[in-house]
């Protein structure tokens, strides 16, 4: 169950990778003016930075077969989805300050991408706790 678990975790930041990939490519990085962006730069390299920090406690977890690392790691992907629901509320649309004017780069993202990525990520969430769970 635990390699089902990284299986599902690595699509869902190979799902993200993408998501990433249109956000740079259409300028997020350079958006950091309020009121240009709806992602802060602290948001996104946040969810990022805790996801690979999660996954390689996972993958440590596989190895070492350690109870510690899979608690963390379980810890770390709550953050991790608290922080992508986050930025899924600042990306649905709204008639805020940030709808009018320049196109924000994450308007950019597919719709399928994110229900992917957003279905992928739940999944493993579920699954991360679950496993952590029936090992206590």
């Amino acid at each position: 169950m635990g390699v089902f678990v990284l299986c599902a975790w690595l699509l869902t930041a190979g799902l993200g990778g993408c998501l990433a990939s249109v956000w740079i490519r259409h300028g997020g990085l350079r958006q950091r003016t309020p009121g240009v962006t709806r992602l802060p730069l602290w948001l996104v390299v946040g969810h990022v930075v805790l996801a690979v920090a999660g996954l390689a406690c996972w993958t440590a977890y596989l190895a070492g077969a350690v109870r510690g690392t899979a608690w963390a790691a379980c810890a770390v992907v709550l953050v991790v989805a608290t922080f992508g629901f986050m930025m899924l509320l600042r990306w649905l649309p709204s008639s805020g300050r940030h709808s009018r004017g320049t196109r924000t780069a994450e308007r950019h993202f597919p719709l399928t991408a994110v229900v992917a990525h957003g279905t992928s990520a739940g999944a493993t969430v579920l699954l991360v706790v679950l496993v952590v769970l029936r090992r206590a």
